[in-house]
């Protein structure tokens, strides 16, 4: 039997409104609508009015009453992955004998259907991540769903929760407590993948303009003053090396998260799990998400420490820390086009001002630090979020999961966008950095060598306050031969450009 999973109603929020909702960055859009008749249903608190044709239920309600908060709702990767869960789970108590074969079935095929209808998600899953602690509304909310849903497959209204019940069927073998946490470590386990990915495409990137340049030379900057000779291509090989070690410290962060305390049920103990259920479920998951995963070798700790989520977002962190000083960097490099440093040009991409005609900014630069800074907050978050377990839980999963999810999500498109906008156009101002390279005072370290520093500071201080270039001086006071200023000031010999890796 083939059932459509139709777009339903919303419930009321608001007085005079209800929220209608659109799939526009997993976001509630306030709208106005007519009431739409609905069903009773019950919890252990009492009755509770449900949308007629809504496929959550009592719980999932109380939730959406409780908790409006944000006008958003949970993000599709933790969706997905509590869903490959629920799979999963009835797979895994069919064959340990936990669930008839019907109901085990009816659970399966429901699941696939929401899996291939990620347009409903936002319908059926309007739960505000600002929610309860430990996330026991969204466990709810999926149980209630695909027990509708499972039940409607096989002829029944909907909220009559026979023959899949949300708790006995559903939930068995399970607890938000241990369902929660691997639905968060396996959903930013996924969504971390195309991170990485686009970290590595952004080394490249810089990687590519550092061998293009190789041989373009400049003057170094520290303290943000003249400093030794060096080329573009070294610059920016910097860059390129910088993100590839972030690379691999995500990397390292994704594969924290793959130890998963299914399985430990309320509190670790497994109580009302069958035996060999965790092995199972977890060689289920690991099918279904195409990631190598791992039961806990100790649920007790995976249920009370969520120090692998502060971990790989601790990566995150570093990872936009660097991204922060080289958008820097690219910003002061680029600035001008006549009052700057003006090394660099930047692709533009839109007017500069609304006042100022013809005047290009930074744009991408600009939108990439603000994202590294909303990340680093976010990452803050998290910190707290972590460090305040409590015994056998950390209740605070929801937030942890959104902004863990959030952060991951935003920092993904911010590097595809400052890749694809920026860096591939950038292009070098050769005769402002040959202007620098020549004019540069500091060129005379190359020279100490054979003049001896404080003869080298002095000729320094004289081109400083004459304007006359450290090359002229030498040639003035008969200091070096042409021979020895063009082995000494060759640009293989000032950058060691054979010693630089390609």
């Amino acid at each position: 039997m083939s059932v459509s999973l139709r777009l339903c109603k919303t419930p009321k929020l608001l007085s005079a409104y209800k929220l209608c909702i659109f799939e526009t960055n997993m976001t509630l859009v306030e709208k106005k609508d007519s009431t739409s008749p609905t069903r009773a249903e019950h919890d252990s608190l009492g009755s509770v009015s449900v949308p007629n044709d809504a496929l959550y239920g009592a719980q999932t309600m109380r939730a959406l009453d409780n908790f409006s908060i944000s006008s958003r709702i949970a993000h599709p990767e933790l969706i997905r992955s509590y869903l490959w869960i629920k799979l999963a789970a009835s797979r895994a108590n069919f064959r340990c004998g936990a669930l008839p074969r019907k109901h085990s079935e009816l659970i399966e095929k429901a699941v696939l259907q929401l899996l291939e209808s990620e347009s409903t998600w936002p319908q059926n899953f309007p739960v505000d991540p600002y929610q309860a602690g430990a996330g026991t509304s969204q466990n709810m909310n999926l149980n209630e769903v695909i027990a509708n849903l499972a039940n409607q497959l096989d002829g029944v209204a909907l909220g009559i929760y026979a023959p899949v019940h949300p708790n006995d069927h559903v939930n068995c073998s399970q607890s938000t407590n241990d369902t929660f946490p691997t639905a968060m470590r396996l959903s930013l386990l996924i969504a971390a993948k195309a991170l990485t990915q686009e970290v590595e495409l952004l080394s490249k990137s810089f990687k590519a303009k550092a061998n293009l340049w190789m041989k373009i030379p400049k003057s170094a900057r520290t303290h943000l003053q003249d400093a030794v000779p060096m080329t573009l291509g070294q610059e920016f090989s910097g860059y390129a090396d910088a993100l590839s070690r972030c690379g691999n410290w995500l990397e390292s962060g994704r594969n924290s998260l793959r130890d998963l305390g299914i399985g430990g049920s309320a509190a670790g103990t497994g109580l009302n799990v069958p035996e060999n259920y965790s092995e199972l479920i977890v060689e289920e998951l690991s099918r279904l998400s195409g990631e190598s995963l791992r039961t806990s070798e100790n649920p007790f700790e995976s249920m009370q420490s969520q120090a692998p989520v502060s971990f790989y977002s601790s990566t995150l962190r570093v990872l936009c820390l660097e991204l922060t000083r080289i958008c820097n960097d690219l910003r002061l490099l680029a600035s001008g086009p006549f009052t700057g440093l003006s090394e660099l040009i930047l692709p533009a991409v839109q007017p500069g001002s609304s006042i100022m005609p013809g005047k290009v900014n930074p744009s991408i630069l600009e939108m990439a630090n603000q994202t590294w800074y909303s990340v680093l907050g976010m990452d803050q978050t998290i910190a707290m979020c972590v460090q305040a377990g409590q015994l056998e839980l950390n209740v605070m999963m929801p937030m942890m999961a959104y902004s863990g999810l959030e952060a991951t999500r935003v920092c993904t498109r911010a590097l595809s966008t400052l890749r694809e906008r920026c860096i591939d156009g950038l292009e070098p101002n050769l005769p402002r950095l040959q202007k620098y390279f020549e004019s540069t005072p500091q060129i005379a370290t190359a020279l100490s060598p054979r003049l001896g520093y404080e003869k080298t500071a002095e000729i320094v201080k004289k081109s400083i306050l004459t304007g006359e270039s450290i090359v002229d001086l030498c040639r003035r006071e008969k200091l070096l031969t042409e021979e020895e200023l063009t082995t000494l000031l060759d640009l293989d010999h000032l950058t060691h450009l054979n010693r630089t890796r390609r």
